[in-house]
């Protein structure tokens, strides 16, 4: 199995490589090297037009490329060819190389159209969400991406601070925890709140994603768990609207024997299997945001194919935990989401689009659609970067490596151990 996918995935970098001198030597006659200081002169219609279309097919083919490297990686880690581990690192090294010739190709993409019908804009700026992601992701700046009074409202808007004893609610846990332990964990990651994501993934009707129904409060160790996407917050009872209950479903074996709190007899993962979350009022988490969080934790465990995902598949096209209609994500954003690392179960992926998604007099192309959601993926990426430099929380995630997305509380990012000081009884 693994040498045949191998055989594919080196025909498929051969064509690459031929197509990547064509588009070199192309480029020279097209686009010439300039001196500092010279203005480089634009290329008449035809020429660019001829370079952009190559440009497109090179990275398409580039994708392509890449799609069989990581079927040669799955297919080795399986017959015991590669050790787990070195197989997570080189799944997240070539996601990242992925994404980078999604980012090219959206860029031939702009360039084509701009030559062959001028005067047309497209809804997205190639570059726009990209940036501050790769500046944080490769040390180069570290930004604030979410406001200063973020966990403050997020307390406020839970009832979790408790004045008398100081402590702080933790939903999951439902236990008074130290403030420290507690992180105002996201739902959705807010650098993708800009005014072009956030109305592509949720429409116009969607709340503020700066906002605290964009957030629970977890302990650090269980909001590592949701972030890495080892379990799943899902609604008590699939027909309540609006959703007011919600509970707990462990989808990675690997933290069923894991500590989250110590020095209590139920800290073990297995005894959150089911749970369901405390409050302390009224207020609840936006359903759209965990939907959307639900459809990416079923994503991302199919795109690095965990053990057991075909199961959690099957097991949630079967009971469908959230109401419907749902109308929580554009549809063509729920399509390109599930597929974006290559073909899906396409009956399960249109039952996700016909009972949840919506549309709206904001029509995306499907080459916007791809990018989107490469941004949205590319979101991902960025925070197992940031796992992979940040030391583990517990002793017990035995996949603890894999990407975590610890956005955590602006200052409280330093790295802490995981002993926890609670309030019994």
């Amino acid at each position: 199995m693994a040498e045949r996918a191998r055989d594919k995935y080196e025909k498929a970098r051969s064509v690459s490589h031929e197509l990547q001198k064509a588009f070199d030597d192309l480029s020279r006659k097209v686009e010439p090297e300039i001196n500092p200081g010279e203005e480089r002169q634009e290329p008449d219609a035809k020429s660019g037009l001829e370079l952009a279309s190559l440009g497109v097919e090179l990275a398409l083919k580039k994708k392509e490329e890449i799609r069989l490297e990581r079927q040669v990686i799955i297919q080795e880690r399986d017959e015991n060819l590669t050790p787990p581990k070195i197989a997570v690192k080189r799944l997240q090294d070539t996601d990242r190389r992925y994404l980078s010739a999604g980012d090219e190709l959206w860029k031939q993409q702009l360039k084509k159209i701009r030559f062959d019908d001028p005067g047309v804009v497209r809804l997205l700026d190639p570059r726009s969400c990209l940036l501050e992601l790769y500046k944080k992701c490769d040390g180069v700046e570290k930004t604030k991406k979410r406001p200063a009074s973020f966990r403050s409202d997020t307390l406020t808007y839970y009832a979790g601070n408790n004045e008398k004893s100081g402590l702080v609610w933790c939903h999951i846990a439902g236990r008074w925890l130290t403030p420290e332990y507690v992180k105002a964990a996201h739902i959705v990651p807010f650098f993708l709140d800009s005014d072009e994501i956030g109305e592509i993934l949720f429409g116009s009707r969607a709340p503020s994603l700066r906002r605290a129904g964009n957030a629970l409060l977890l302990s650090n160790t269980i909001e590592k768990w949701f972030d890495i996407y080892h379990l799943l917050i899902v609604p008590v009872d699939s027909t309540e609207t609006p959703i007011t209950r919600w509970k707990v479903d462990i989808i990675s074996p690997n933290i069923r024997n894991s500590y989250y709190l110590i020095g209590l007899g139920d800290d073990l993962g297995k005894n959150l299997d089911g749970r369901e979350l405390q409050f302390q009022n009224n207020n609840r988490p936006v359903s759209r945001f965990m939907y959307f969080k639900f459809i990416m934790a079923l994503v991302r465990i199919k795109d690095i194919k965990r053990q057991g995902w075909q199961d959690i598949w099957a097991r949630y096209y079967q009971q469908r935990p959230f109401p419907t209609p749902g109308n929580y994500l554009r549809r063509s954003m729920l399509l390109a989401l599930a597929t974006h690392f290559g073909t899906v179960d396409m009956e399960v992926g249109a039952s996700w689009i016909t009972d949840y998604g919506f549309d709206s007099p904001l029509m995306l192309t499907d080459e916007e659609s791809t990018e989107a959601a490469r941004r949205v993926h590319a979101a991902a990426e960025c925070a197992m970067a940031r796992a992979d430099r940040k030391p583990e929380l517990d002793d017990g995630d035995e996949d603890g490596n894999e990407n975590s997305d610890s956005d955590g509380d602006s200052e409280e990012d330093e790295d802490e151990d995981d002993s926890y000081r609670t309030l019994r009884g």
